[in-house]
């Protein structure tokens, strides 16, 4: 997994790109520090570029979830390509997160 940050005020938002499974556990980490730094009040994970997400990529983004939470800081996932969205809706990962398709 690979990912850019680009800040716009209060809202970071976050382009993911690749797999989100465990190999992209270290990049993930990495992408928190850097979120814990940039600070914001909204996190936007734009999942365009993502190809495949797993069940640890989802225990991930459920991480990102309450780290960010305990900084007050909001997490919104945007345009999951179909398989993605799939899993998420599979999981019922859609009730816990907000979507933008």
């Amino acid at each position: 997994m690979q990912f850019r940050i680009k800040t716009d005020g209060a809202t970071v938002t976050v382009a993911l790109e690749g797999q989100l499974n465990f190999a992209a556990n270290e990049d993930f980490q990495k992408l928190l520090n850097q979120l814990s730094e940039a600070g914001g009040k909204k996190v936007v994970l734009d999942m365009a570029g993502l190809t495949h997400i797993d069940s640890v990529g989802l225990g991930l983004l459920y991480i990102a979830r309450e780290d960010l939470a305990e900084r007050r800081t909001e997490i919104t996932l945007a345009n999951p390509h179909d398989n993605v969205y799939r899993m998420l809706e599979l999981t019922e990962a859609n009730k816990t997160f907000e979507i933008l398709r």
